[in-house]
């Protein structure tokens, strides 16, 4: 079967039978593989960045004199905070460094 650049317009027009679709899936095929693989690249080059980390980094509960990084877990006051820069020695929850992932419960 001719690759689908190479048809004309009556080719084009024309019912597909049975006995074609094994040449059009492998004429189409790379064109579809090049295609996943172009838009797909973000998120693999995404997961294998996160998957640099090690998964969840638990770090125990906060301390002062400690700098935490990046993807750092630790608790404080009852919550459990995750690390949003780059270093920090900043109290989770007094700003931006850290997010609170699990909120503690009354008291």
């Amino acid at each position: 079967m001719e690759k689908p650049g190479d048809l004309t317009p009556a080719q084009l027009a024309r019912a597909v039978r049975v006995g074609d679709l094994p040449g059009l899936m492998a004429a189409l095929a790379p064109t579809i593989g090049e295609f996943v693989e172009r838009v797909t690249a973000p998120l693999r080059a995404r997961v294998l960045e996160l998957e640099k980390g090690g998964g969840i980094r638990y770090e125990g509960v906060w301390q002062a004199a400690r700098s935490y990084s990046r993807g750092a877990w630790v608790t404080f006051d009852g919550g459990v905070f995750h690390c949003n820069a780059d270093s920090t020695r900043e109290k989770p929850g007094t700003g931006p460094a850290w997010t609170l992932a699990i909120k503690s419960g009354v008291r």
